[in-house]
């Protein structure tokens, strides 16, 4: 956060309407896509609910699809941005994976909307879907690994087969949260966390 905002304060005031703009017609796609469906909201629309000409839209945006995509991201982002931190800190091996695991209460709260719109639209990931979410998981991948191979030099973790733990808890935590998004129940959402948390830290510490 204070990154972006010490780069904001770089920007010139053009520079910083434009990206006042962006966000704006991107929280009103959001918003339509979430109330119709994506397949029944055109560019028209948007311009229309957000108050921009069209011709505007088209100036930050060169389709739906487009603006769909800088949605992803922005989810991409954010997911990035709770997860990596917990992964690199300073704090025991079990406490990290235990906030990795809870942590996407937060994830799932800040991205609700989004991922609502992407399990009406989808259902689950398709081949070029999952491709762009490996991005996020190499990331995230890499970082556990380092945590797992740490805990289990130090005898805290059980030799447990880090490639199949890792593909195991990412398959959980993502039907969950995409199941949960349905009909979504933050204290249910919490409890079902907590279980999967006794579930892989089961498996994994050596008591």
């Amino acid at each position: 956060m204070e990154r972006q905002v010490m780069e904001n304060s770089t920007l010139t005031r053009k520079e910083r309407e434009k990206i006042r703009h962006k966000g704006e017609i991107l929280n009103t796609a959001m918003d339509l896509f979430s109330e119709k469906g994506f397949h029944n909201v055109s560019m028209q629309d948007i311009a229309a609910r957000s108050e921009y000409a069209v011709g505007t839209l088209y100036n930050f945006f060169q389709s739906k699809e487009q603006l769909f995509d800088e949605l992803r991201n922005d989810c991409a982002d954010k997911i990035l941005q709770i997860l990596c931190p917990i992964l690199e800190s300073e704090k025991p091996e079990k406490e990290k994976i235990q906030s990795f695991i809870m942590h996407h209460l937060d994830l799932a709260e800040q991205n609700l909307k989004f991922i609502k719109l992407y399990v009406a639209e989808y259902g689950t990931l398709t081949v070029s879907e999952e491709a762009h979410a490996n991005k996020v998981k190499k990331v995230l991948k890499e970082k556990i690994f380092g945590v797992l191979n740490s805990g289990i030099k130090a005898k805290i973790f059980k030799p447990v087969d880090i490639e199949i733990y890792i593909l195991s808890l990412f398959a959980s935590l993502q039907s969950f949260i995409m199941e949960s998004s349905k009909n979504y129940d933050q204290a249910k959402v919490k409890s079902g966390l907590e279980k999967i948390e006794k579930l892989f830290l089961g498996m994994l510490v050596n008591e």
